[in-house]
């Protein structure tokens, strides 16, 4: 069987099994460059050596062509994700084609999480602010002024969830209003696929993220259980958060950081790891411990800036 056609099985497969759709797509995106650079062979030509040549191209040689002209090298994230296309890949046809594994010992590309920087109180109060009102305007008649814009409940209902709950851009884009019980804040997230991404759980919403959602909703004419409660793609909420960030002047305004900042707040306020691993849905502490070590610095910062031995210069 050539390369090119066990590939559209895997993806068929995954696309009616447990992977997301946009999973699939960026595989396919991967899959289809390995086909290219191998030449679509048969699958059982297919050596170790073939792979380990093609990530040795790929971290090396290849020049990515993007929309915006940037031709610098795959970042070790990216390479990772084509590793674990072709691990995928290979362990599909390993079960359905009942064919040996030339991926078994092919290294994994090593990498660094990024650091994961929280907004700030007065970051957040100013994109909230970009949410109720447009930019200050002024004409030679009058004095400066804003105006509320028509979407705020909305915008401002979708920021403060995001920022109350810690749940994924996925997550948010899959809700719909009869999961949100607005009297207890209770938020229900149902699993997708196998659950290995997101797992079923409740989160909380607090008095003034309920308050702002209420507002949205009464705004909202023919409202049904099975509606969704933002917006179905997760592209228009990237969009939204760019364009919030453009108007209040604060920079890198993504949905994961608000994710990134409810887990550090969360930890600073004295919630423990355990809870936080439940309501954002990880499967193990790994990722729980980065954000306790980010909420651990800031308890020493404030430790050296207060500490009165130092302090008094005894």
């Amino acid at each position: 069987m050539l390369l090119s056609k066990a590939v559209e099985g895997y993806i068929l497969d995954g696309l009616a099994g447990d992977f997301s759709p946009h999973t699939m797509r960026l595989y396919r995106l991967y899959l289809n460059m390995l086909i290219e650079h191998l030449g679509d062979p048969e699958l059982e030509d297919i050596t170790h050596t073939d792979l380990a040549r093609y990530m040795h191209f790929m971290r090396n040689e290849y020049i990515p062509n993007r929309r915006n002209g940037d031709t610098s090298p795959l970042s070790p994230s990216t390479l990772d994700n084509h590793w674990k296309a072709i691990r995928s890949l290979f362990g599909w046809c390993n079960r359905v084609l009942e064919l040996e594994r030339p991926d078994l010992n092919l290294p994994q590309p090593q990498y660094q999480l990024p650091e994961k920087v929280p907004f700030s109180e007065e970051e957040v109060k100013l994109i909230v602010q970009a949410c109720e009102y447009t930019k200050e305007a002024s004409t030679d008649s009058r004095r400066t002024f804003r105006m509320r814009r028509p979407t705020a409940h909305r915008d401002k209902a979708l920021i403060l969830m995001m920022l109350d709950t810690g749940l994924r851009i996925s997550e948010v884009c899959r809700l719909l209003v009869k999961d949100l019980n607005l009297e207890t804040g209770e938020i229900q997230v149902k699993p997708y696929g196998s659950g290995q991404k997101t797992k079923p759980r409740t989160v909380f919403l607090g008095k003034a993220a309920r308050r702002s959602t209420w507002h949205y909703l009464t705004g909202r004419e023919d409202v049904r259980q099975d509606d969704p409660l933002f917006f179905p793609k997760a592209e228009t909420i990237r969009s939204l958060c760019r364009r919030l960030g453009e108007r209040s002047g604060v920079n890198n305004v993504h949905p994961n950081r608000f994710r990134h900042t409810f887990a550090i707040q969360f930890l600073r306020n004295g919630g423990d790891v355990f809870s936080l691993q439940r309501l954002l849905g990880h499967s193990t502490l790994e990722m729980v411990k980065h954000y306790l070590m980010l909420a651990s610095a800031d308890v020493e910062r404030a430790h050296r800036r207060a500490s009165p031995a130092d302090r008094w210069r005894l």
